[in-house]
């Protein structure tokens, strides 16, 4: 029964794989993805412009089981290159398994404006793969982002995925999945974190989401957080060693399909 479920949600929904929760990072799960305003490499996977403030080029790699089906496993890599008051970034996605697999690659480009304000663009290649039968389809989609520090406690993100709503192809009245996300993150001190973020789907209701992260030490990090339509709970737990090395483990939990675990490695290089 569940696998049946489970294939009717990848044929006919793009929640499980819309561009919001594509791949992304053991920290971004834990928080509900409540993730617009997190400052880190993946940021080119939840706002481009929140790449700025990096100081090292640094690279994450991901992977991603929901609900513990091996057809609905996701793998992420990222890399950020900060020169001066620009940052590049580039990534690659790998979505499904063998009969439906969907695969996004990203080239982005993060600015500062201000010492306030920073704007990101981003421009993805997407291809959507079915089984032999079906054949596959390839477009390119646009990414745009912003960040805002009203002060060192409070900062704004924003953004807008896919932005022109590209056709999943010319044959097919079907659209790349398009987002627009409003988020806040509330720093009440060095170890708590308020986030807060508002989520639109094109063709999905809106979602909620609220998370915390707390920092007892240097290095290590705990998270928690819920989200509506659907609604779901998420924790997770991190660590930074050698300052240059973050672990991150996530996991969501779903009330109909279970739990969907998540672990990420980011690297600093020299």
């Amino acid at each position: 029964m569940k696998q049946a479920v489970i294939s009717f949600y990848i044929l006919f929904s793009s929640n499980l794989w819309c561009q919001t929760n594509f791949v992304n990072s053991g920290r971004s799960l834990s928080l509900a993805n409540a993730s617009v305003t997190l400052n880190d490499v993946w940021a080119h996977v939840n706002n481009p412009a929140a790449l700025i403030g990096l100081k090292k080029q640094t690279i994450g790699v991901s992977y991603q089981n929901r609900f513990g089906l091996k057809e609905l496993q996701s793998q992420g890599l990222v890399y950020a290159l900060p020169i001066r008051k620009v940052v590049l970034s580039a990534g690659s996605q790998i979505y499904g398994y063998q009969q439906f697999r969907t695969y996004k690659n990203g080239l982005g480009v993060a600015l500062s404006l201000s010492d306030q304000v920073s704007m990101g663009i981003q421009l993805n290649h997407q291809l959507t793969r079915l089984n032999e039968n079906y054949g596959s389809s390839a477009a390119f989609t646009g990414d745009f982002g912003l960040l805002v520090k009203f002060s060192e406690q409070i900062h704004f993100g924003f953004s807008a995925l896919n932005i022109g709503r590209t056709p999943v192809s010319t044959n097919v009245n079907e659209r790349l999945a398009s987002a627009l996300r409003l988020g806040m993150n509330y720093r009440i001190s060095d170890q708590l974190v308020i986030l807060s973020e508002l989520e639109k789907n094109v063709i999905h209701p809106l979602q909620v989401k609220f998370a915390a992260e707390y920092k007892p030490t240097s290095k290590w990090f705990f998270r928690g957080g819920i989200s509506t339509a659907p609604l779901a709970f998420s924790f997770g737990v991190g660590g930074r060693f050698k300052d240059r090395m973050q672990f991150d483990l996530g996991t969501a939990y779903h009330q109909l399909l279970g739990w969907s675990p998540h672990v990420s490695f980011q690297f600093d290089l020299k």
